[in-house]
């Protein structure tokens, strides 16, 4: 911004059509100048940033992003350089760099996980429960794609989101156990083609601790259910089905012309990446996504902005994988030039708690 004149910003606000009802709309509220002012020479009237009236002259800038309302600033000629309104805006950048710095915790947000991790997988006979009560609610539209599906999972008796997370032997978990639960996932912001990104991503390795490697078993556990609840949807489906025509079309039968593509997914030579997935559109006025994001009980504002916005960033860090499995996305694909219909089971974050001092940002490609 400080390489371009104030001529030339002057003359992209006053031309660009982008602000011209703005323009129209502020003009009309401009109040009438009182006979002192008048009296002013032009362009030397009083500027409202700092109250000189002498030969300053008050230019009036639109500024605005395109998620909120506009704003007016005035500066004057004596000034090198103008701020926005909104003094709390930062660059990607300055979030990155805010975020390496206060990268600590303090206090702790376990009893939430404690007690909803309870209900669903805190033994094994009440994950095997879960499991076994996995099914489909209903399938529905994408809210915005008609062309896409999805399946919305419940368990127990569909009361219940399906919930997982690493925990000690026959215990709980306190803040104290994170670092030890956590495994290091990475976060591109922007694919190759400048698409956002909603996923994080882990590396499955040989050196897993025991409390992953049972994490990882239930992962691959949940997969196989998926599935089989898949094939039987296919094989008992009706013409009722939403998707019964997209199906019928692609020649799907319950074992063939269909993919499924799960928690766990295989790369390049064979190896497994864990891929969890946060919420990038808000629920709630106040937050920035839709998914919490914490260093222990501290929310970490400026993470979420940067995740919420449209610019690349890199992210690494260690993170506690606490998830829920909500939906299994429905889509056509060609696949080795054959039509086929792709399930993809999906499971984001309940938090994206990072353990202190392990977060790595950066607005650079890699």
């Amino acid at each position: 911004m400080d390489n371009i004149s104030m001529k030339a910003l002057d003359k992209f606000f006053k031309e660009s059509s982008l602000f011209s009802e703005d323009r129209l709309r502020e003009k009309n509220k401009l109040p009438v100048l009182d006979d002192e002012k008048k009296e002013i020479k032009k362009n030397s009237i009083c500027c409202k940033r700092c109250n000189n009236n002498k030969y300053i002259e008050l230019r009036r800038l639109q500024i605005r992003r395109c998620d909120e309302e506009a704003t007016i600033v005035y500066y004057c000629s004596n000034l090198l350089k103008f701020k926005m309104q909104k003094k709390n805006f930062k660059s990607s950048e300055q979030l990155v760099k805010s975020i390496n710095s206060s990268n600590k915790s303090s206090t702790s947000r376990m009893d939430y996980y404690n007690r909803i991790l309870s209900s669903s997988c805190s033994t094994d006979m009440i994950f095997q429960r879960m499991i076994s009560t996995i099914n489909f609610k209903e399938v529905v539209p994408l809210p915005k794609n008609n062309s896409m599906f999805r399946f919305v999972i419940k368990c127990f008796n569909n009361t219940n989101n399906v919930i997982l997370g690493p925990l000690k032997i026959s215990s709980g978990i306190t803040l104290t156990d994170l670092p030890s639960l956590s495994i290091p996932m990475s976060h591109y912001h922007l694919n190759k083609n400048n698409f956002v990104q909603d996923n994080f991503i882990h590396r499955i390795s040989e050196n897993e601790t025991e409390p992953m490697k049972k994490f990882i078993e239930r992962l691959r556990f949940i997969d196989s259910r998926m599935q089989m609840l898949i094939s039987d949807y296919i094989r008992h489906i009706d013409e009722s089905s939403p998707i019964y025509y997209m199906l019928k079309k692609n020649n799907v039968t319950f074992n063939q012309n269909w993919i499924f593509t799960g928690i766990i997914n295989k790369g390049n030579n064979n190896t497994e990446y864990i891929n969890i997935r946060y919420f990038k559109d808000s629920f709630k006025g106040k937050k920035k996504i839709g998914t919490n994001v914490y260093c222990g009980d501290d929310y970490l504002d400026e993470m979420a902005d940067l995740l919420s916005r449209d610019t690349f960033c890199y992210i690494n860090g260690n993170i506690y994988p606490l998830i829920k499995v909500n939906y299994i996305i429905i889509n056509e694909r060609i696949v080795n030039n054959i039509p086929m219909v792709n399930f993809t089971c999906k499971a984001y974050f309940v938090d994206i708690n990072f353990i202190p001092n392990s977060i790595h940002c950066s607005t650079k490609r890699i």
